[in-house]
């Protein structure tokens, strides 16, 4: 075989290459949730070429094989994603509104030539029913090889999952889009049709090897999130209602000041029953030569002073869930404290070693979970899984008195 043929062959595999990266199968369809679930869910998507005339298609889930007959189409929003290497890609965002609560929707997103499958969500309910979600620490690495298991075996566990949480460092480097592709690939379909509420963690700082004060560019462009919270901080401080449950997400990364008296400010005007806080960076630390302590300062007051009911983190690469815990020590059996959780979901795992005496009631080192959050009117239960669905801890909380 000649030189000039073995050229023309590697030209061809590399433009069949680049086609199978832009097929719709390969999109990064997120489904996010919104401030408002009840009526509104929102959806992210790239392609590596530009679509002519963008579109969400949205229809009623009925059995009928032509349910898409009365589908409606949704505004997409278009932008381009310059990657480190100089390259484009081409995002896309919708925001699916006017929905009724408590409905089974499908929805599909791309061209009039193109189209992604159809996925299928269901909004929140008026009421107050109870309900489940999934919690993942940290993915980072071996986002193929680890990560995808984990995501799996909790989909297996909680198919019914009205969303998902993720407590930050999806990727390692977001600078480098294939991070980003293996976590897509990871979560597959799940991430299209499970609601996701991420949190930023400190490797969204981490670009083009160097910490940097201002988060990835890339984050946002992989998901449309509400932007409720610290003006300064869109889309990663925010919150949203579900059934009952306040949900927070607060960005441990910078303007922790700031984001202490809007939380506390939040939660002053909030009568739901249950409140859940998550952060990347814990404010009880399991892994070696960590502390916490910066977060303590900053939320720990705030936290006590309105009893939230659980914090969800990640960050330090290990397991541990505290006792009940008020003003830094566990409380007595009848008294409302709070319940912090640390865990991760990747490869990458440290050393225990809890930086704080008698506030941890179990711990666990190099090993994968994945959470399920039980969410009833009169107790909320977290079940924490290893990746083989070993069940290795159960807590059920009280709501507040104040509540």
């Amino acid at each position: 075989m000649n030189r000039q043929l073995v050229h023309v062959i590697q030209i061809i595999s590399l433009l069949f290459s680049i086609n199978l990266i832009a097929g719709p199968e390969d999109w990064r369809v997120a489904l996010c949730i919104s401030e408002d679930p009840q009526h509104q869910m929102n959806v992210s998507w790239q392609n590596v070429t530009m679509l002519d005339t963008p579109r969400v298609q949205l229809a009623i889930n009925s059995p009928l094989a032509k349910f898409y007959k009365d589908s409606r189409e949704v505004v997409v929003e278009a932008d381009i994603m310059v990657l480190s290497d100089s390259t484009n890609v081409y995002v896309y965002s919708a925001k699916m509104t006017e929905l009724e609560p408590e409905i089974s929707y499908a929805y599909r997103v791309g061209s009039e030539n193109e189209w992604s499958e159809w996925y299928v969500f269901q909004t929140a309910s008026e009421k107050n029913d109870s309900f489940r979600f999934l919690y993942f620490g940290d993915p980072q690495n071996g986002l193929l090889s680890h990560v995808s298991r984990a995501i799996r075996a909790g989909y297996k566990q909680a198919p019914d999952a009205a969303f998902l949480t993720i407590a930050g460092d999806l990727v390692s480097v977001p600078g480098i889009d294939q991070n980003w592709e293996d976590l897509f690939h990871a979560a597959g379909w799940i991430f299209g049709q499970v609601p996701l509420a991420p949190v930023m963690g400190n490797h969204a700082y981490y670009i083009d090897g160097k910490w940097l004060k201002h988060y990835s560019q890339y984050w946002r462009p992989h998901f449309t999130l509400p932007e409720n919270g610290v003006e300064t901080l869109p889309e990663t401080n925010y919150y949203f209602h579900y059934q009952g449950v306040l949900f927070v997400v607060l960005n441990g990364n910078e303007q922790l000041k700031e984001q202490a008296e809007w939380l506390d400010n939040t939660l002053s005007q909030e009568k739901s029953r249950w409140i859940i806080i998550s952060i990347h960076q814990p404010l009880y630390a399991t892994g070696k030569g960590r502390d916490g302590s910066k977060r303590r300062d900053a939320f720990l007051s705030v936290i006590d002073k309105h009893e939230v009911d659980l914090v969800l983190q990640g960050h330090d690469h290990t397991f541990g869930r505290t006792y009940p815990l008020k003003g830094g020590q566990a409380v007595k059996k009848r008294q409302k404290g709070t319940v912090y959780i640390n865990s991760v979901s990747g490869s990458k795992q440290y050393k225990l070693a809890p930086a704080i005496d008698e506030v941890f009631a179990i711990t666990d080192g190099y090993t994968q979970f994945y959470h399920v959050i039980d969410v009833q009117p009169t107790k909320l239960k977290l079940s924490s899984y290893t990746v083989d669905g070993e069940l290795k801890d159960e807590v059920t909380i009280k709501p507040s008195h104040r509540r």
